[in-house]
């Protein structure tokens, strides 16, 4: 062997090395992406349909609490909502029916401004997902604060098959 070679297998592995681990990290850190997306994305379809089938406040926290701590009350002790989530990360939108349509009340729930945090020390930031997880649904029962007293259906529910 040469002496000017000397230190050629080095330099070599040590850059194929970079390249290695530089696609092994881009991997993870976009399977972790996938995964936290899907966790958000059936969080919430959970939450629209708790809401849909039950009565509820009518204020949306209780299905905002459902996608933060996985319970319908905020709880006692102060902790992080579920992947970093926050209250203002949260929108629940109930639309009522309207005279023209009397079987079209929904309720829409999203995550907006997401932050993805990575594990790749080449992107130490968070990106921020400017697409809302969003899902709506047909409102199977009316949320509590907007039945009457005398109305059969607050008794009852209004179911709407």
């Amino acid at each position: 062997m040469k002496r000017c070679e000397r230190g050629q297998n080095l330099v070599e592995g040590t850059l194929v090395l970079l390249v290695f681990f530089a696609l092994l990290f881009a991997v993870i850190d976009c399977g972790q992406v996938l995964v936290a997306h899907q966790a958000l994305v059936e969080r919430v379809r959970s939450a629209v349909r708790w809401g849909v089938v039950r009565q509820w406040d009518g204020t949306g926290e209780q299905v905002a609490n459902l996608i933060l701590y996985s319970q319908t009350e905020e709880p006692r002790a102060a902790r992080d909502g579920y992947l970093g989530l926050t209250r203002d990360n949260v929108r629940v939108t109930y639309s009522p029916s309207v005279p023209a349509r009397p079987d079209d009340e929904r309720l829409t729930v999203s995550i907006v401004n997401y932050h993805y945090r990575f594990m790749s020390p080449w992107m130490t930031q968070s990106f921020v997902n400017p697409r809302p997880v969003m899902i709506s649904a047909p409102m199977a029962y009316r949320p509590a604060a907007l039945n009457s007293a005398t109305d059969p259906a607050a008794i009852l529910g209004s179911w709407r098959p």
